[in-house]
C-alpha cells in the first residue's frame, strides 16, 4: 500500500483517504473524510496478502458485521464494511488520542488507582461484548485508545474472531499477541469469555508493574510460559502495590479459565472493591499528624499556640471531608434502581420518550444506514434491554438512516476503467468482470452490465460487467496436459480457448491427482471451446476416497463463477474454478482422503453449499 496512490483516494467514492495514522500485522489505518457525513472517520485496510485468501476474507466481513452490531462508548463504533476493487476494509469510530501501548512506553507504569479505573472501562465495553456472544481474542495495549478526557475504548474487535474462525479447524494458526494470550489459546484450543479476561490481567500486570508477567526469545518461548509458568508477584516488582490489587491479577492469571473470574461483570466488580479499598488508604492520616505533634511538645517541653490552631483547622477539615464523602456514598447509593426499556425498532421521538420516562438520559451515539429498520428508528441499544441500572444512567443508542438508494448509470460502450470511475462518482462498485469475444463491440469495451442502466439500488451495490475481448479465432490446438493437475489443465485449456471437460478419476499408480490421459489428444487442430476430456489418477493408497457432486448453476443472463473447495486430510484445495453457463447441470467427481471432507460451492463469490461428505 504504496501511500502516494492511497492519499487522495476515494474507496467507494465515499470515503477520501486523507493520512495514515497507523498500521499493524493485519492492516494499515487512514485518516479518512466521510464525503457524505462529512466527518472523519478511520479506514482500515487490510493487507494485500491477507485479501487474497478468500476463506479469511470470507469469515473476517462476516465476524466485522457481527462486531457492528455492538454500540457501547468504551467499544470503538463500526459504521461500515466493505471491499473495493479488491481493497477489503472496515470504516470506523475516529477516536482522537493515544494507545494504551503509546502510553506506557513513554511513563513505564501507571499508578495503581489509574490502572484500575483504565481496566474498569475495557471490562464495560467487553462485559457488553460477551453479552453479544463477541469474543474479542486479542486484548493487548496496541488495542485500547485513550481520549485526551481519559476515556477508555476497546479496538478491532471483529478481526481477532475472524482469525478465530481459521484458528479452529487449522492447528497452526495462534490468535493473539504471543504476550498477552491465554494458556488456552497457546493450546490452540477452544476460547471464551474468560480468554478475553486472562489478556486483561496480563495488561493490568503491565500497567501496574511497567513489565510484562512473561518475556522469551520467541513467541513460542513466551507461549509455553503462559501454559506452565507462574507470573512473578506483583508485589516482588513493585511493593507498595496492595495486597487486594495482586490477588486480582492473580486470580485473573489463573492457568485454568474455572479459576479466573467468570465474567467481565465479576471483573469489575473486584476492580470496583480494590479501587475503593485504594481510595480509602490513601486518605491523609490526620490523627497520626496529632500524635507526632503530642510526642513532639512532650519532648521539647514547648509547643506553638499556632501550630496547635493550625492542627485543629486540619482536624475539622479532614473530619468534614470524610463526613461529605460518607454522605455522598448514602445518598448515590440511595439513587432508585430501574429497568432499562427495549428501544430497539422504535421511532427516535418515542425511544426517547420511554427512556425519559424511567428517570433516565437519551444520547444518540451514531447514525448509520441500515436496510433491516426504516430510517428514523433505532438500531441497537446500550445498556441492554432489561438490565438494572440507577436512575440518571445514560443510556446510548443508534439510530438507522433508512437505506441509500442511487439510480445505476450506462457504461455500455465505455472502456473498463471509464466504467470504474463512473460506478465510483456514483458510489457504487465494481463488481465481477467477465470476458468474452463479440465481434461488434471493441476490445476492451463494455457489453453489458448488471444491474441494467436506470435500476435503483442501494449505495455501494456491485454493479457487474461483461467486457469485450474482440473478435476470437474460429479454432485452437489442443495443448498436453499429460503429468498436471486439473486446476493446472483448466488454467491451459482456459488460456488456449478451450475449456476443460469430463474429469474421469481412476486408480492408478501415477501419484493422485495426475493426469494420466485426455481427449482430445496434444496437436490436434479443434473449434475453439471445444471441451477436452481428462483422465486423473486416484493413486493407490487405500484412504483415498472418490465423491460426485451435482451442481444446478443459477439462471442469470450472464455466465457464473462456479468454484469448489474441498477440504480433507490433505489440507483444502480447489477442484473446479471456471464460469459455467446459466442454468447447466455440472456433474463434479473429485476424491477426498480420509473418512469425511467439508464441500463448499461459490457462486460468483457467494457461498452457495455447504456440506459434509462421508463413505
Amino acid at each position: 500500500m504504496d501511500p502516494k496512490q492511497m492519499i487522495g483516494r476515494r474507496v467507494l467514492g465515499r470515503y477520501k483517504i486523507i493520512e495514515r495514522i497507523g498500521g499493524g500485522g493485519m492492516g494499515v489505518v487512514w485518516r479518512a473524510n466521510d464525503l457524505v457525513l462529512d466527518r472523519h472517520v478511520a479506514l482500515k485496510v487490510l493487507r494485500p496478502e491477507m485479501s487474497e485468501d478468500d476463506d479469511f476474507v470470507w469469515r473476517f466481513r462476516r465476524e466485522a458485521k457481527a462486531a457492528a452490531s455492538l454500540s457501547h462508548p468504551n467499544i470503538v463504533s463500526i459504521y461500515d464494511v466493505g471491499e473495493d476493487q479488491g481493497l477489503h476494509f472496515i470504516v470506523m469510530e475516529l477516536v482522537e488520542g493515544e494507545t494504551l501501548r503509546d502510553r506506557l512506553n513513554r511513563e513505564g507504569r501507571l499508578e495503581p488507582g489509574e490502572a484500575l479505573q483504565i481496566a474498569g472501562q475495557i471490562c464495560l465495553g467487553l462485559a457488553h461484548a460477551h453479552s453479544n456472544r463477541i469474543i474479542h481474542r486479542d486484548i493487548k495495549p496496541q488495542n485500547i485508545l485513550l481520549t485526551e478526557l481519559g476515556h477508555v475504548k476497546v479496538a478491532d474487535f471483529g478481526i481477532a474472531r475472524a482469525l478465530g474462525g481459521v484458528s479452529n479447524t487449522s492447528t497452526d494458526v495462534v490468535v493473539g499477541s504471543a504476550s498477552y494470550l491465554s494458556p488456552e489459546q497457546a493450546r490452540n484450543g477452544l476460547v471464551s469469555a474468560r480468554s478475553d479476561l486472562y489478556s486483561l490481567g496480563v495488561v493490568l500486570y503491565e500497567m501496574v508493574t511497567g513489565k510484562l508477567p512473561f518475556t522469551g526469545d520467541s513467541p513460542v518461548a513466551v507461549a509455553l510460559q503462559h501454559l506452565e509458568a507462574q507470573a512473578p508477584p506483583v508485589r516482588e516488582a513493585v511493593p507498595e502495590v496492595p495486597v487486594e490489587i495482586e490477588n486480582l491479577i492473580s486470580r485473573a492469571l489463573a492457568k485454568g479459565p474455572g479459576e479466573r473470574f467468570q465474567s467481565a461483570g465479576e471483573m469489575l466488580e473486584s476492580i470496583r472493591q480494590c479501587r475503593s479499598s485504594l481510595l480509602h488508604t490513601t486518605e491523609p492520616d490526620f490523627s497520626a499528624k496529632g500524635d507526632e505533634a503530642v510526642a513532639r511538645r512532650s519532648r521539647k517541653k514547648r509547643q506553638s499556640g499556632t501550630a496547635v490552631k493550625v492542627l485543629a483547622v486540619f482536624v475539622i477539615i479532614g473530619v468534614a471531608i470524610a463526613a461529605y464523602g460518607i454522605y455522598s456514598f448514602y445518598k448515590w447509593m440511595a439513587v432508585p434502581i430501574v429497568e432499562v426499556p427495549d428501544i430497539v425498532g422504535m421511532p427516535h421521538i418515542q425511544a426517547q420518550a420511554e427512556i425519559r420516562d424511567r428517570g433516565l438520559i437519551p444520547r444518540l451515539s451514531a447514525e448509520k444506514y441500515d436496510r433491516d429498520h426504516p430510517a428514523g428508528t433505532v438500531i441497537s441499544q446500550s445498556p441492554l434491554w432489561g438490565e438494572k441500572v440507577k436512575v440518571g444512567r445514560e443510556i446510548y443508542y443508534t439510530l438507522s438512516k433508512g437505506e441509500a438508494y442511487v439510480e445505476v448509470p450506462d457504461v455500455r460502450r465505455l472502456t473498463l476503467r471509464e466504467a470504474q470511475l463512473e460506478l465510483e462518482n456514483q458510489q457504487l462498485q465494481l463488481g465481477n468482470v467477465d470476458k468474452i469475444s463479440d465481434s461488434a463491440v471493441p476490445k476492451d469495451h463494455i457489453i453489458s452490465q448488471n444491474p441494467r442502466e436506470g435500476t435503483s439500488v442501494s449505495i455501494g451495490t456491485r454493479v457487474d460487467l461483461t467486457v469485450s475481448k474482440g473478435t476470437e479465432p474460429e479454432t485452437a490446438t489442443v495443448p498436453g496436459l499429460l503429468g498436471l493437475s486439473e486446476q493446472q489443465a483448466a488454467s491451459i485449456l482456459n488460456d488456449n480457448l478451450l475449456d476443460l471437460g469430463e474429469v474421469t478419476p481412476v486408480p492408478g499408480d501415477q501419484p493422485a491427482g495426475t493426469i494420466i490421459a485426455q481427449d482430445p489428444e496434444e496437436g490436434e487442430e479443434v473449434p475453439i471451446r471445444t471441451r477436452v476430456n481428462i483422465t486423473v489418477s486416484m493413486g493407490s493408497q487405500g484412504d483415498l476416497r472418490f465423491h460426485t457432486l451435482v451442481i444446478e448453476v443459477p439462471e442469470k443472463d450472464q455466465p457464473v463463477h462456479v468454484r469448489l473447495i474441498v477440504r480433507d486430510l490433505d489440507g483444502e484445495a480447489v477442484r473446479h474454478n471456471r464460469n459455467e453457463r446459466p442454468g447447466d447441470t455440472l456433474t463434479i467427481s473429485f476424491q477426498y482422503r480420509g473418512d469425511v471432507a467439508i464441500v463448499r460451492v461459490y457462486f460468483d463469490g457467494e457461498l452457495a453449499r455447504e456440506e459434509t461428505v462421508r463413505p
